[in-house]
């Protein structure tokens, strides 16, 4: 049975789902979140959907035997704008359950950044400041897969779309005047299409921020070290740090251990790691050193190691900034150092670069003009 509130339908039935989806088809935007649990695991579990019309609000159980194909087509209805905050977790879930992304995409969080300096700011604390309500966090660290839920999560839970859709409509309405609206709109797709993106594989070392540490023989057994884990983790759905942690990879992946009383002997590794996988690890390592030296790895550079990088990176970041006040974007939007750092790499033809953010969205067209007379100054 439908649990009765007077606030929210509580959709546990396959009928009450369908008939909210067919009427939540003839919205413009609708507010969107989920609740799920991820400590241990590899993936997040889906415990509730919520999601706002502006007619009902409705939090949908997925843990119940519901075919949930008609909410997940209104994800992809391109006649419908999806609004969630902060939407990075939320993605992976969409992705995982049902195999596509909410498009088109407004994220209030992103929206924010736009309209406050850059501020990141969470989603109490800019209901709080935009709509002058202070939300109840009690229930953010709540279980959302045991059952029955109580009222204290699901009214917790309907809040977070509740606030959510009014909370659209200033943020867009400010963006409008402020002329970003569209900026606002690419960027939060963007971190869609981004997230379609499957991980890659094949450079699984480049994960470790230590990896310039390691010759490139050593970078070949770091990368049958991290795949294996991978492969165990998403198996067995574990946390990536719950199957071996990073530094015990790594110490394996320096010293390249023949057999496991030689593995036990590394200083600092955990003995359960190396006796629940240390035929594994032993294992990597034997791949690894059957890998002929023409296939390994090139070395890891380091962008500090360039001589003229450090010059480069404070001309480059001047010249955006300088953009940034013209054109009234923040910078912390407009070209983040990590961004800054992709563009260098990219042009110097850094080893492992990939190709700069600045090419594929909406921020080349604005700062075409600047990036190309840094390159004209700043190439290798």
């Amino acid at each position: 049975m439908n649990k009765l509130n007077s606030e929210y339908l509580y959709i546990k039935d396959q009928a009450q789902l369908n008939t909210y989806c067919q009427l939540a088809k003839q919205a413009d935007v609708l507010a969107l979140d989920t609740e799920f649990v991820r400590t241990r695991t590899f993936r997040s579990h889906l415990g509730l959907i919520q999601v706002f019309d502006g007619r009902e609000i409705a939090l949908i159980d997925p843990l119940c035997d519901l075919d949930l194909e008609p909410f997940w087509q209104l994800l992809s209805d391109e006649s419908i704008v999806k609004v969630l905050h902060s939407c990075h977790e939320d993605l992976e879930v969409f992705k995982y359950y049902a195999k596509r992304l909410p498009t088109p995409l407004f994220d209030s969080q992103i929206a924010g950044q736009f309209l406050f300096q850059g501020k990141v700011l969470g989603f109490g604390a800019m209901v709080a400041q935009e709509l002058g309500v202070e939300l109840d966090k009690g229930e953010a660290r709540t279980n959302w897969l045991k059952r029955p839920l109580t009222d204290n999560q699901l009214h917790y839970a309907m809040n977070d779309v509740k606030y959510l859709l009014p909370l659209y409509h200033k943020l867009n309405e400010q963006l409008i005047e402020a002329g970003l609206q569209q900026y606002n709109l690419d960027e939060a797709n963007l971190k869609v299409k981004q997230k379609w993106q499957d991980k890659k594989t094949d450079q699984l070392f480049l994960d470790f921020g230590n990896a310039w540490q390691l010759s490139s023989r050593e970078l070949a057994t770091l990368q049958e070290l991290a795949y294996w884990r991978l492969s165990v983790a998403q198996e067995k759905d574990l946390a990536l740090g719950f199957v071996v942690k990073d530094a015990t990879l790594f110490s394996v992946a320096q010293r390249r251990p023949s057999d496991i009383n030689i593995l036990k002997k590394i200083p600092d590794l955990n003995p359960h790691e190396t006796r629940i996988h240390g035929k594994a690890l032993i294992s990597c390592v034997d791949k690894a050193k059957q890998i002929p030296e023409g296939s390994w790895p090139v070395k890891v550079p380091r962008l500090t190691d360039y001589p003229t990088y450090k010059q480069s990176f404070k001309t480059l970041k001047q010249m955006i900034t300088q953009r940034s006040v013209e054109l009234n974007v923040p910078m912390e939007l407009l070209a983040t150092k990590k961004q800054l750092n992709q563009w260098i790499k990219w042009v110097w033809q850094v080893p492992y670069a990939e190709v700069s953010d600045f090419e594929l969205s909406w921020r080349y067209e604005l700062l075409k003009p600047v990036l190309l007379k840094w390159n004209e100054q700043h190439s290798l």
